[in-house]
């Protein structure tokens, strides 16, 4: 695995810290840390030991090995304290289960990402997430451990709140239909009709991009980018993020915000982070992608969904316990969604398409019936899966609005077929509702521009 680095010319490594255990013998080990050192170009700065006794009384360590030892007895606690120590720009794994299985390696490499420092075994290689630009405008991101959680929604209503507060600010999006060129789209100077919408998706352009959702319910100035692929830390290897952050600031707002894609970040450094984590997501699917890493990052936390039956209680408090044992410094906030139609349904049948889980049918229907005085005639949360979604509408009875979130196939499927059919189309905002009232979370915020806008 070193070899590969030399192949790549990561000649910038200059420090290195092992990792290791005590299942195995000390003079295996040290067999290890010999060839580790002979094969590295830099310092060997020390070792962190991981635990485990079975061939290593606890008490000798310094008897065993020639590095200064650094001993984790609590991984969360201790181990960016051991990076603190050393401070290595990489660190190579010598330990093996039962010490460290998946869970805790996938926590090593978070708390690696965490201070800049890339994390290596005999085979994976985890590169530190440096070298983003910075921008010098006031800017915050928004990111999240997932896709379908909220994310957008989220940023509307930050830059709405903002923008409400009399800043101008520009929201920055990145998406996987995102446009070649990073693209200006003016909220706040021009009307996004559903036939606006249907001739962006004639020219092949994703008409239901983020950037545009953003714009529609926000109001706000947009830059729609575009981003492909994203690994286990959020890294993306195709983006053109930087350049639309760049145009962003040509502009001079008061603040930018970043939004991330599902659980990709934006590869630009921000003042601040805002980390969306969904109530439905398990603690160990977290875990296993460098969630962690993103929670370590936020000063901000937004549980979103958090309500039967898509969330169960039990779950928000284990979110909650871990979220704070990992980050004790974060602000969190626990929220739902509701619909906000952009458009009258008063007295009219509607057709509803949306991207939530069906499990929230009967709380939509009676939430839109009651607040909205119409009558669901029927509803779809399909908009991901083309075929299905095609299917469902043409089955639907007669109607004379379709309700729609503007995401997935909003355009190209429900507002294509509405208009072919002579239908109304309505856009629906997802708006959150923060426990302890949305007031609080506002005035949070205006605390939060106030500590960055120095």
């Amino acid at each position: 695995m070193l070899n590969l680095l030399k192949k790549q010319n990561y000649n910038r490594y200059k420090r290195m810290v092992a990792l290791v255990d005590g299942e195995h013998y000390p003079q295996v080990t040290n067999d290890a840390l010999k060839k580790l050192k002979k094969e590295f170009n830099g310092e060997l700065a020390g070792i962190i030991f991981l635990g485990g006794t079975e061939k290593i009384s606890s008490g000798k360590f310094s008897d065993f090995f020639d590095y200064e030892v650094f001993v984790i007895k609590n991984i969360v606690k201790d181990f960016t304290s051991a990076l603190d120590k050393f401070k290595p720009d990489i660190v190579f794994d010598l330990s093996d289960q039962p010490v460290v299985n998946h869970d805790i390696r996938m926590k090593i490499a978070s708390f690696c990402f965490y201070k800049k420092v890339s994390y290596m075994g005999t085979d994976f290689f985890f590169e530190n997430p440096s070298g983003h630009i910075k921008l010098e405008i006031p800017s915050i991101s928004v990111i999240g451990t997932g896709k379908r959680i909220g994310k957008t929604a989220i940023s509307a209503f930050i830059a709405q709140a903002y923008k409400k507060k009399g800043l101008g600010v520009i929201v920055v999006a990145m998406g996987r239909g995102g446009p070649q060129k990073p693209q200006l789209l003016k909220g706040s100077e021009m009307e996004i009709t559903p036939q606006f919408l249907l001739s962006l998706n004639k020219k092949g352009l994703h008409a239901s991009s983020d950037y545009i959702e953003d714009a529609l319910m926000s109001k706000v100035t947009t830059v729609g980018c575009r981003r492909c692929g994203g690994g286990f830390g959020g890294k993306v290897y195709l983006s053109n993020v930087s350049d639309g952050a760049k145009l962003a600031a040509s502009l001079e707002p008061d603040l930018i915000i970043m939004e991330g894609s599902g659980a990709s970040l934006p590869d630009v450094d921000t003042d601040t982070c805002i980390c969306v984590v969904g109530a439905n997501q398990e603690w160990n699917e977290i875990v296993g992608y460098l969630g962690i890493y993103r929670i370590m990052i936020s000063q901000t936390i937004i549980l979103t969904m958090c309500e039967k039956p898509i969330a169960d209680f039990k779950n928000i408090e284990i979110l909650l316990n871990n979220i704070k044992e990992i980050n004790p410094h974060a602000s969190i906030f626990l929220s739902i969604f509701r619909p906000y139609p952009l458009g009258e349904l008063s007295g009219k049948r509607v057709a509803v398409g949306m991207t939530a889980r069906s499990i929230m049918q009967d709380k939509i229907k009676n939430y839109l019936e009651k607040k909205y005085k119409c009558r669901i005639i029927g509803m779809t949360f399909n908009l991901s899966d083309r075929p299905k979604l095609q299917n469902e509408i043409e089955n639907f009875n007669d109607f004379d609005v379709f309700l729609s979130e503007l995401k997935a196939a909003a355009v190209d499927v429900i507002t294509d077929y509405a208009i072919n059919h002579k239908k109304e189309v309505v856009y629906m905002n997802n708006v959150p509702s923060f426990r302890g009232g949305n007031k609080k979370f506002t005035g949070y915020l205006a605390d939060l521009f106030g500590k960055i806008n120095i």
